[in-house]
């Protein structure tokens, strides 16, 4: 199969360069990766881990047809199947155990947890190689060895692979749909086209979102006819590209094609969601975040750089720049890919940084030819350096954070402080929210203390003995409900008029976290990572002896 390179060179690193390269990858990726699944099995994990995706290990176990038909897809299903048909293939020959499979409520199995999470890496180490290649392939061949670099060291991809999630898996995707799609735009064999509808299908089959992948098969199918100067010709490929799309679809996501009404109810439920959810906060545009606190501004002057680190994210914005004046079809590729899902998902009053995930690749290679296009050989060394190097403390920062030590902690402190008091009588007060994403519930059950959800605006009607104020519900308390009465029971709480004196604090720290919480306060923790911050307030304490 004949593959087209522009601008090819020759110069590069060899096969240590891209050892390293991978050895740092996988290093990031599998450290840490097993949080939260010893111990108590009440706070395994993430709640969402747990609730979307070890479902499929109950049906894949036995494995038999009816495995495969799921009745809720507010997910497409190719990402749980490959968690279901992981774990079912380690469970038949006897790696992994999981607890009472037949059970109508699956109870959860650590090692099933570490498969699924486990699918993630897998997913995030191939888009490594992946952006390595295409680099490789549309700029040159030490291009392809940055992007690589790069890519294994993006701070929120490698943070975002530590928990059970199709966002990696969907990254993939459109890294496979890029480099395939620019192979058709430059004349490659036309099964290629096969292969880039098929990314693209795969990608519409782990997130709804993935459908933004046919843009770019579509731009590069149009660069192909008009190099050619056949219609014919791009007819033909136009109809392998969506034979490719329809059996990637119909195989990562069958109950998608043969009950559509599932699918069109599940889409019309996110779609509420998407404008209208408030059942959480820090996850919403807010006024309080400052002037950009608007759709696709956001993105760009807050999200984007946390997502990528700001040294690498400038280095894009290079990469951006060069390739506007530079135009060749590589970049048109890139811009196709990157483009459509950008104006889709910034669009959004929702902020999850991890909706931003997909544009990574694309952002990296741009990133990876602003290095390469540097003259200077010192220069270029000392920018490839720097960036690389703050990426990995940063990445390796903030990978550190997951841990449920300081729930452990809280529970540890609270029991000690509470002294000789018979723990049944002991009244621990939180903040009340869904389901137990504190995850403070298993730790201080060990302790024999008991938790008391306080509704917002009525945290003292009964004061508790203690109250255990979550950092990440703080900052969302001044950051989403100034004026609320739940504001003013903070206030009441901090200033020592509700009887409270502050006794203990934990917080979490990651490399240069004021710059990034000065962008966005919410940047300073996040549910999914498990160390979220805690501050203790003793009311005993506050009447002295």
């Amino acid at each position: 199969m004949r593959m087209f390179r522009e601008g090819r060179r020759q110069a590069g690193p060899g096969l240590p360069c891209a050892a390293a390269i991978a050895v740092v990858a996988v290093a990031l990726r599998c450290w840490r990766i097993s949080w939260g699944l010893s111990g108590n099995t009440r706070y395994l994990g993430f709640p969402d881990e747990v609730v979307s995706w070890l479902p499929y290990v109950r049906d894949f176990i036995p494995l038999s047809c009816s495995s495969f038909d799921q009745l809720t897809l507010n997910y497409p299903t190719l990402y749980g199947y490959l968690v279901g048909l992981t774990t079912s293939l380690l469970h038949t020959l006897g790696v992994i155990t999981v607890a009472d499979p037949g059970h109508p409520y699956l109870h959860p199995s650590p090692a099933a947890l570490l498969v699924a999470r486990g699918v993630s890496v897998a997913a995030s180490l191939v888009t490594v190689g992946i952006v390595g290649l295409t680099a490789g392939r549309m700029f040159s061949r030490r291009a392809g060895f940055m992007a690589a670099a790069f890519m294994a060291v993006v701070p929120f991809e490698v943070l975002y692979t530590h928990i059970a999630s199709p966002d990696i898996l969907l990254t993939t995707w459109f890294a496979a749909t890029m480099l395939f799609s620019y192979l058709v735009a430059v004349g490659s064999g036309p099964w290629l086209a096969v292969a880039a509808g098929f990314a693209a299908g795969a990608a519409a089959a782990t997130k709804y979102t993935g459908l933004a992948a046919v843009v770019a098969v579509g731009a590069a199918i149009a660069e192909r006819t008009l190099r050619d100067r056949s219609m014919r010709r791009g007819g033909t490929l136009l109809g392998l590209a969506l034979a490719g799309f329809g059996v990637a679809a119909f195989l990562g996501c069958p109950p998608c094609v043969l009950h559509p009404d599932r699918m069109l109810s599940a889409i019309r439920t996110l779609a509420g969601v998407t404008t209208h959810y408030s059942a959480l906060h820090n996850d919403i545009l807010s006024p309080t975040v400052g002037w950009y606190a608007r759709p696709y501004l956001y993105q760009l002057v807050a999200s984007l750089p946390f997502v990528l680190g700001w040294p690498m994210y400038a280095l894009a914005l290079a990469g951006i720049a060069l390739a506007v004046r530079r135009h060749t079809v590589a970049d048109r590729i890139l811009f196709a890919v990157a483009a459509p899902y950008f104006l889709v998902m910034a669009g959004s009053m929702l902020v999850y940084p991890r909706y931003l995930l997909p544009l990574l690749p694309a952002l990296v290679i741009l990133a990876a030819g602003a290095a390469d296009s540097i003259r200077s050989r010192r220069m270029r060394t000392v920018v490839l350096a720097g960036v690389w190097l703050y990426s990995l403390a940063f990445a390796g920062s903030q990978v550190a954070r997951f841990s449920f030590d300081q729930q452990r902690e809280v529970a540890r402190w609270v029991s000690e402080a509470a002294g000789g008091r018979a723990s049944d009588e002991v009244r621990v007060g939180v903040p009340r929210m869904i389901m137990d994403y504190y995850r403070l519930t298993g730790p201080f059950a060990e302790k024999g203390l008991r938790l008391v959800e306080l509704e917002d605006g009525h945290w003292f009607d009964a004061p508790p003995d203690f109250f255990v104020l979550p950092e990440w519900y703080e900052i969302a308390i001044e950051r989403d409900m100034p004026g609320s009465p739940v504001s003013a029971d903070l206030d009441k709480l901090r200033s020592g008029a509700a009887g409270y004196r502050q006794t203990a604090r934990w917080s979490s720290w990651y490399l240069q976290r004021e710059f990034y919480t000065a962008l966005d306060p919410a940047f300073a923790a996040d549910l999914w990572q498990g160390e979220i911050g805690f501050t203790v307030y003793d009311r005993l304490a506050s009447v002295g002896p």
